[in-house]
């Protein structure tokens, strides 16, 4: 059970600026900056969530796939639930699990007054694959990453869609096409390649997708099995699954692959027109991000007096103003990353 903090005062708490990641103006703290900063937060390692900084605020594992993608920075390497304060002594900053992607965290910060304000980075309350589940934290302030945040985004359930997957390659390979499962190179391709190894199914990985990988073991992630690299113009296509990072959906790689089937895996699979959109033959709903109904489960059981949501549609912060909540949406050119 959420045990509630008790009321603080909000007053003198500026609204975050959300330009190009978070920044707290009161706390003079970025977090998930794009543009180099001195230092910043990182919750998790995807492109869109950090930059080359000088100094970098993040879990271990958040940390070796960040260094990977941008290069060597420094770290504070904050495991979670370890504290870290500050060094002028203005708040106290500790990560836990977000459920999204391999070593990604909510950031908690705690000032000296009593306010805590808790930034959920992309999160989801689903038991993740890889990493401990997302904890739903009581605070003052919460900072929302509202991807999906749009009443017509309740996901089914993940078995279902699990079991479509299954279907959709068996019945290409049956075929005699390839099947080829799309996800981001780093979480949903390796959240791919566990479920078909899962499934007993022989699986190539793109090399983008292997070298993610090798980090996740690097972290102590155990696969259910093992797959082959995959190297374009070999014939060793037949009778097995493709797994490949999104950018390459109309690579000519990918168009030269013939038959096949071409299968993304995104929350954006609940939109009609997402496979016309994205350019393939299916769009199965499995996310690493929370829904409709998760986000307003979190503010419910952690009641913030405050809410700020951010990426993704108004409409979350126009429901929660209706259910009685000091919500309200930052805008910012982000959707465009969607």
């Amino acid at each position: 059970m959420v045990t509630h903090l008790p009321v603080v005062d909000l007053n003198d708490y500026p609204d975050p600026v959300y330009s190009r990641g978070l920044y707290l103006p009161h706390l003079d703290l970025w977090l998930d900056a794009r543009k180099p900063q001195p230092v910043s937060v990182v919750s998790h390692a995807h492109s869109d969530h950090t930059a080359q900084h000088d100094t970098i605020i993040a879990t271990p594992e958040t940390a070796i796939l960040a260094q990977f993608r941008r290069g060597a920075m420094e770290v504070i390497e904050l495991s979670y639930g370890q504290p870290w304060q500050a060094p002028d002594g203005r708040f106290t900053l500790t990560l836990q699990p977000a459920g999204h992607t391999l070593g990604s965290a909510q950031t908690i910060i705690d000032e000296p007054n009593g306010r805590r304000t808790v930034y959920t980075g992309d999160f989801k309350l689903r038991d993740p694959l890889h990493g401990p589940p997302a904890p739903i934290i009581p605070c003052h302030v919460l900072i929302m990453e509202a991807t999906f945040g749009k009443p017509g985004y309740v996901f089914p359930p993940d078995e279902a869609q699990v079991e479509r997957l299954y279907r959709l390659c068996h019945a290409a390979l049956a075929e005699g096409a390839v099947p080829v499962v799309f996800g981001y190179a780093i979480g949903k391709a390796q959240m791919a390649l566990t479920l078909l190894l899962q499934g007993r199914f022989e699986v190539l990985a793109h090399g983008s997708v292997d070298n993610i990988a090798a980090l996740y073991r690097e972290s102590g992630v155990r696969f259910p099995g093992t797959w082959e690299r995959y190297t374009a113009g070999r014939d060793h296509l037949a009778g097995k699954v493709l797994v490949a990072p999104t950018n390459t959906v109309k690579s000519r790689m990918i168009q030269n692959l013939t038959p096949r089937k071409l299968v993304y895996l995104s929350g954006w699979g609940m939109d009609a027109n997402a496979r016309w959109r994205l350019g393939v033959d299916e769009v199965i709903p499995l996310s690493d991000h929370a829904d409709w109904t998760d986000l307003n489960r979190y503010v419910a059981e952690a009641q913030p007096q405050r809410v700020y949501t951010a990426h993704g549609f108004p409409d979350l912060a126009r429901h929660l103003r209706r259910e009685g909540f000091d919500a309200q949406h930052l805008e910012t050119h982000q959707l465009e990353l969607f």
